[in-house]
């Protein structure tokens, strides 16, 4: 198996090999892949955390060789929950939310990269699941929905939901579809609880949306924009628009 890691800030995985194919998700700073096909421009990629794959362009990955190292300090790593300012070679570069950081190593090394932490950065540690799942949705309010976006300066409803319940330990897939086969449903939105995520789906019964309830009668979702709004048995009601945006097909807890 060959595999290769995101040094950059986040790279797009796109559907082709071509620039103008569609977005379909993104690395992020630190996270592995397998290499499925290498073309001299285009490379197909599997990631290892959740299993998806999709086209990257071959300039942008850095491909491993000291294995074992780097995936010693890769294996478990800290997940940004802030972006953050790290140095590479004694330049700059700004990381995402989400991305990866070997756990309390604050200078590591990639191929022939060094990286230094800033001195005064902190690895947090988070005991109450659903009080930081709700904490770091309202840290992304406003951030600008992105089809295939996993952070704060662009994501995708789904992207939120995994990036939120990464910070606690659970790995959800990708989309929203394949999200609502985990947990135990909620009979009644009244019985909801910070944390738990809400599925919506269209007129043909297909997932298309999800969030996360941040209070009793409150979701906070990426629609247009990261965002909360008014959730009832009925859906989503967009005060703004006075009409419901989404309808909700079930409750799910995951805590």
């Amino acid at each position: 198996m060959r595999i290769g890691i995101c040094e950059l800030a986040y790279i797009p995985l796109r559907s082709g090999m071509s620039h103008k194919s569609e977005m379909l998700n993104q690395l992020l700073f630190g996270e592995l892949f397998e290499i499925l096909i290498h073309k001299e421009d285009w490379t197909k990629v599997r990631l290892f955390h959740d299993d998806y794959e999709g086209w990257v362009d071959t300039d942008c990955i850095s491909f491993i060789q000291k294995e074992n190292a780097i995936l010693e300090n890769f294996k478990n790593a800290y997940i940004l929950p802030q972006q953050t300012r790290i140095s590479i070679n004694n330049s700059t570069i700004f990381l995402p939310n989400g991305a990866l950081l070997p756990k309390n190593k604050t200078e590591f090394q990639i191929n022939e990269n060094k990286y230094k932490l800033a001195e005064n950065f902190e690895f947090l540690t988070f005991e109450n699941k659903a009080e930081t799942i709700v904490k770091f949705a309202y840290d992304l309010l406003n951030s600008p929905y992105l089809w295939g976006g996993r952070t704060a300066w662009g994501i995708d409803c789904s992207g939120l939901s995994q990036f939120l319940y990464s910070l606690v330990g659970i790995q959800l897939p990708r989309n929203a579809s394949q999200q609502i086969a985990l947990g135990h449903t909620r009979n009644f939105i009244t019985e909801a609880k910070p944390g738990d995520l809400a599925f919506f789906d269209d007129e043909e019964g297909n997932i298309t949306h999800v969030g996360i309830i941040y209070e009793t009668g409150k979701i906070i979702h990426a629609s247009g924009k990261v965002r909360i709004d008014r959730i009832d048995h009925q859906g989503i009601y967009n005060k703004e628009l006075k009409r419901y945006t989404h309808n909700l097909r079930v409750v799910k807890a995951l805590l």
